[in-house]
């Protein structure tokens, strides 16, 4: 494989192309000529420029973007309850156990509350930390497995694709699982590589653990995932070698072990105190589920993820026709048969199964992101050739779409123009229209830094600006803060009746009460001290139930705003007990 000169002036302060990638050999002479302090140093320029453009894409938005409905809330609230009782086993949201999910992401957010933040009544960007470091080293880590396949340039190609990706930034800024679950995976992926590249297949004690303890922290984040991903790859290599050293290269044995270590004390804990509840939920309902029938309705026909991809794996999807390509091309290569083993079997069983979401399929974008850093690497753009000159425009149509949507939206919640949110997203779709000239002109360095520039001021302003100030958008917070404005009493009983996103429990704390009209008004009317917050529809019947009592309630303040699922407009009195 050669390098066009088109490529070359990429990452010239970063070092040669052809530099040496992560030692895949076994000699002594490899071990000494790449110790931990030369590798470090042959690698620190580039794993930092992927570092600081991932903070710039993922950072913006964290501290300010409202809290989303419904995963989100679910996960942080249970999280924050986690540290109100001190109960690190059974997690609940209020008084339901929170059995669909393993325990990982609660621990790892109540960790950052206690460490970071304020324990419990940490501000909520406290609890996104762990999904922004997942995102963040899910790209560092995408760097090292091109690296080790293809060279610096390759990995820094490779990481920069995975940083910019529109899902992976979505998820970087949202307290739940996937972006952890992606960063695991990456980095048992990274263990498996290096296995399958050594030739000689020796134990190497950093390589196996990395491998089975990703796995391990995998599955206490989000079940079998982690390993499906792991054991296809495997078992397409072993179906290809047809021989069991990349088994044995492994550590099976101390590596099962440590992956049950790391595994099986909470879920023998948790199966003890549920009384297998919790495999009930997770496996029966959750997991098989989703499977056989479109959950929540998110069920969609197979081939969604290919089209859905385009935009969710946005500007890496522009590569996605020469990545093919180049794939064909070098079909007999163990990077190429790695990397399909790693896409093709999981993309295939998800498209197979009925519920469908984004997420699902963000652990195979850091592949695609590797074979991409490849294939330009290797090839340059090949703008010699019409079609994939053709495919660079959808840069433009990216930088141009995403600004425009997100400002007709803003438009559309809050009936007036955002004029900071109009001349940013100006400049972000000017620099992407730029990009996909250059790009089209064959000037790698120039497009990728514009796509760059455009990419962070698309989610700065997405996240950061318009989101956040639609006001409108965010029902929950509205609600919080007419309970600061009208609350008459010090500590009073808070009621939401009709309204039951999980959001508000974030907002108005765990002990608030999400009830239906008859028992939202005897809840109201038995308190020495209320304030309720009752939607539109359920308003007649809670002031009936409470007449029946021979109580009233002061409407003292209407909250009209939407909620982001469904985005339709809801209207709630927010109503107090009258004091004697």
């Amino acid at each position: 494989m050669t390098n066009t000169a088109g490529d070359k002036d990429l990452i010239e302060d970063a070092g040669d192309a052809s530099a040496a990638p992560f030692p895949m050999q076994g000699s002594k002479e490899a071990a000494q000529a790449h110790g931990s302090s030369s590798l470090l140093r042959e690698h620190l320029v580039p794993l930092l420029l992927v570092f600081l453009v991932a903070l710039a894409t993922l950072l913006p938005g964290i501290n300010t973007l409202p809290l989303t409905d419904r995963d989100e809330a679910l996960y942080v609230q249970a999280s924050r309850q986690m540290l109100e009782s001190g109960d690190w086993v059974d997690i609940r949201f209020q008084n339901e156990p929170r059995y669909k999910k393993p325990v990982g992401i609660y621990w790892l957010q109540g960790l950052a509350a206690k460490t970071i933040g304020t324990g419990a009544g940490s501000a909520l960007w406290v609890y996104r930390l762990p999904s922004l470091f997942g995102a963040i080293l899910t790209a560092m880590l995408t760097y090292a497995i091109a690296a080790q396949m293809g060279g610096k340039r390759a990995g820094l190609l490779a990481g920069l694709l995975a940083a910019m990706t529109v899902e992976l930034a979505f998820e970087a800024r949202i307290g739940k699982t996937d972006a952890m679950l992606c960063a695991t995976i990456v980095a048992s992926q990274l263990g498996l590589l290096s296995a399958y590249l050594d030739e000689n297949r020796r134990q190497r004690l950093w390589r196996n653990a990395l491998f089975w303890l990703a796995l391990g922290l995998g599955t206490l984040i989000k079940g079998p995932v982690a390993p499906m991903i792991a054991g296809f790859t495997l078992l397409g290599i072993l179906a290809t070698e047809r021989n069991l050293s990349i088994l044995r290269a492994l550590s099976p044995v101390r590596g099962i072990i440590a992956y049950l270590c790391v595994v099986l004390p909470w879920l023998l804990a948790i199966g003890w105190i549920s009384k297998g509840a919790f495999f009930q939920q997770s496996v029966g309902h959750d997991m098989l589920g989703k499977i056989a029938t479109a959950q929540e309705s998110h069920g969609a026909p197979p081939g969604t993820y290919i089209l859905t991809s385009l935009g969710t794996f946005w500007p890496l999807s522009i590569f996605f026709s020469l990545a093919v390509w180049w794939a064909w091309k070098n079909r007999h290569t163990k990077t190429v048969a790695f990397l399909f083993f790693w896409i093709v079997p999981a993309w295939l069983l998800f498209e197979l199964i009925a519920t469908k979401l984004p997420n699902y399929i963000l652990p195979m974008m850091p592949a695609w992101a590797v074979l991409a850093g490849l294939a330009v690497n290797d090839i340059g753009l090949k703008t010699s050739n019409r079609w994939f000159r053709f495919t660079y425009l959808g840069i433009a149509a990216g930088g141009v779409a995403l600004p425009l949507a997100l400002n007709l939206l803003f438009y559309h919640i809050e009936g007036h123009i955002h004029l900071i949110g109009l001349a940013l997203g100006a400049c972000a779709a000017t620099l992407s229209i730029l990009a996909s000239v250059w790009f089209m002109r064959n000037r790698l360095r120039a497009g990728f830094t514009a796509v760059i520039v455009a990419v962070a001021a698309i989610y700065a302003l997405g996240y950061g600006l318009l989101l956040p100030d639609a006001r409108g958008l965010w029902l929950s917070d509205r609600i919080k803060e007419a309970f600061n404005r009208q609350t008459n009493c010090e500590k009073p009983v808070k009621l939401s009746i009709g309204y039951a996103e999980p959001s508000i429990v974030f907002r108005l704390g765990t002990p608030m009460q999400r009830l239906n009209a008859e028992d939202g008004a005897k809840a109201f009317h038995d308190a020495a001290c209320a304030i309720a917050a009752v939607t539109s529809s359920q308003m007649p019947a809670f002031t009936a139930a409470l007449a029946t009592m021979g109580g009233s309630a002061d409407p003292v303040e209407l909250v009209t705003a939407r909620n982001l699922n469904g985005l339709k407009i809801q209207s709630v009195q927010i109503v107090r007990k009258r004091l004697n």
